[in-house]
């Protein structure tokens, strides 16, 4: 059974679905006072009638799982289940005055709903599947009046939406000329949200399954909703990539998948679901009262040695960092790494440097972030070399000394065969960022990278005719095994190369996954009709979420300039 939704997302709210309750039971999760600064209101709709409307059979198994994790993450949860409009009203009411002092509110639902009028509907309880323009607010719970009665002025507000939407219509509006050209309902938009992010569990146009494998009595994307809060630290940036990651994964190969979550949001400080630990380093004086923690710290080391034991060059050198310090911290805390960083492993250091530099499992503390990557580099570590190479030129006051460093430290993680140094120093070479420009040792060294598995390597090479082809197999082959960065560089070559109508399907599955480059370029294909029929509606909804990610690229950002700008 696949759960239907259709609605617009809102300031922040929680939807997702999840699994049985642990522990306490479900009855006793979400009843406790709502005395914390960090406030849930979680809506699980399972009930319904199987003849005007599908049964969803884990939405209130989900919310009831949540609910747990949340509470133990120190988020105070309140809890709706099968609710009519009426008592969602009530609910609404009573949250409201519980949640007046939050500083962030967390809406949660999972049931049937849908878009209508530029508006975004939940379905209670004892809503038609058909009804008239006039009773569409009567019978249906509009999600924006929903979040501005519940969330205080200037608090954060997160919305995760576990529902599907594909486009056949949930509520049918029966004086509505859909044929006549009219809006009936669809999937939902997207809305400006201030503070606040958004997190689908699934992509425009998608269904959202309600168990993963058959017979599970969680939702693929509330599993994983769960599953990663066990990891501190995560700022909700990261935390979302590796939800969808694990979403994604956990749908790859099914009838209806995989099931793609992506996010859009805008916030300007760090948040966090689980707060990043205080680590001190066992190389620094440390108070009384810490010391019990470091001697924890320290036995634990030994145990992070199996942890990091998956982690080898080979992997280190082609994937992302983020995914392979969640692996890590999935199994281990962030002070066994930082511990054994301290006891010299130039693996945990380098990873302890990326941890403290981005502020992931850890707070962010640049000058810590820098020492753990000099200890790695200074005992010849190619990632701890490559990682310091980088910090070295991304500072707007590198100084010519710093470029030359970054330069040896590039040729010596590549040298010892380090794929992404290969793929860096090729691009600096290329870019005349140490002098005069080398296209032919540029080309050499993404030869290297690509044959070694790394995929921006893959994608350099297909801008030249004699690589092309070789290139554009291993990364179709990468895309087959359900790794979206695969896609996305089809979609950025074939883009490169005005093939883009052989690649539209690549450009949606990266721009689902949310590859920001995807994005933009899916955006342009549907304002121009490039490879796709145009459809303004379409080119706007993806410019929009292609602006909310800080890593878009200036020359992407104009091509989607003026695109959904009102």
């Amino acid at each position: 059974m696949t759960r239907w939704w259709k609605a617009g997302a809102v300031g922040a709210a929680f939807w997702a679905a999840s699994c049985i309750a642990t522990g306490a039971s479900a009855q006793e999760c979400g009843t406790a006072a709502l005395d914390s600064d960090r406030v849930a209101l979680l809506i699980g709709n399972s009930a319904y009638n199987d003849w005007e409307w599908p049964s969803l059979k884990n939405a209130v198994n989900d919310i009831d799982h949540v609910c747990t994790a949340f509470a133990r993450a120190g988020i105070a949860p309140r809890i709706v289940r099968n609710a009519d409009k009426a008592e969602l009203d009530a609910a609404l009411d009573r949250f409201a005055v519980e949640a007046r002092g939050a500083r962030s509110v967390l809406i949660y639902f999972a049931g049937h709903g849908f878009e209508y009028g530029g508006r975004n509907w939940l379905v209670p309880m004892d809503a038609p599947p058909q009804t008239r323009r006039s009773d569409v607010e009567k019978r249906y719970l509009s999600l924006e009046a929903l979040v501005r009665r519940v969330v205080p002025a200037d608090a954060f507000t997160l919305l995760f939406v576990d529902a599907c939407r594909t486009t056949e219509p949930v509520v049918r509006i029966a004086d509505v000329d859909v044929a006549g050209g009219e809006a009936g309902s669809a999937p939902l938009g997207l809305l400006d949200i201030g503070q606040g992010a958004v997190f689908y569990s699934t992509a425009k146009g998608r269904p959202a399954l309600d168990h993963a494998p058959v017979g599970s009595p969680v939702s693929p994307f509330a599993a994983a909703v769960v599953k990663e809060m066990a990891i501190p630290g995560l700022e909700i940036s990261d935390y979302f990539k590796v939800v969808a990651r694990d979403v994604y994964k956990r749908t790859f190969g099914m009838e209806s998948g995989p099931q793609q979550p992506f996010h859009y949001g805008s916030w300007f400080d760090d948040f966090y679901l689980v707060a990043p630990v205080e680590v001190a380093s066992m190389t620094q004086p440390a108070s009384a009262g810490a010391q019990d923690s470091l001697d924890s710290a320290a036995r634990g080391a030994r145990s992070a040695v199996e942890s990091l034991a998956g982690i080898s060059l080979d992997r280190l050198a082609i994937e992302d960092e983020p995914v392979l310090v969640a692996d890590v911290l999935s199994r281990r805390s962030a002070a066994d790494v930082i511990a054994l960083a301290d006891g010299g492993d130039a693996l945990a250091q380098h990873l302890a440097g990326y941890m403290f530099s981005l502020g992931v499992g850890v707070r962010k503390d640049a000058a810590r972030a820098r020492s753990y990557l000099e200890q790695s580099a200074g005992q010849g570590f190619a990632g701890g070399q490559t990682e310091l190479a980088y910090l070295l030129l991304a500072s707007p006051e590198a100084s010519s000394n710093d470029k030359a460093r970054a330069l040896s430290l590039y040729r010596a993680a590549s040298q010892a065969g380090y794929s992404k140094a290969k793929t860096h120093l090729a691009y600096h070479l290329a870019a005349g960022t140490f002098g005069a420009a080398d296209f032919a040792a540029s080309q050499a060294l993404y030869s290297e990278a690509s044959a070694a598995g790394h995929p921006a390597a893959m994608f350099a090479l297909t801008v030249f005719p004699d690589s092309r082809a070789a290139n554009m197999a291993r990364l179709r082959a990468l895309a087959e095994t359900g790794n979206a960065e695969g896609n996305h560089w089809l979609c950025e070559a074939s883009f490169a190369a005005e093939t883009l109508g052989a690649a539209i399907e690549d450009c949606a599955v990266a721009a689902r996954a949310g590859f920001a480059g995807s994005r933009a370029i899916l955006a342009h294909a549907f304002a121009e009709g490039k490879g796709v029929a145009a459809d303004p509606g379409e080119a706007t909804h993806w410019a929009k979420l292609a602006r909310t990610l800080p890593e878009l690229r200036q020359d992407q950002r104009d091509l989607i300039a003026g695109i959904g700008i009102e």
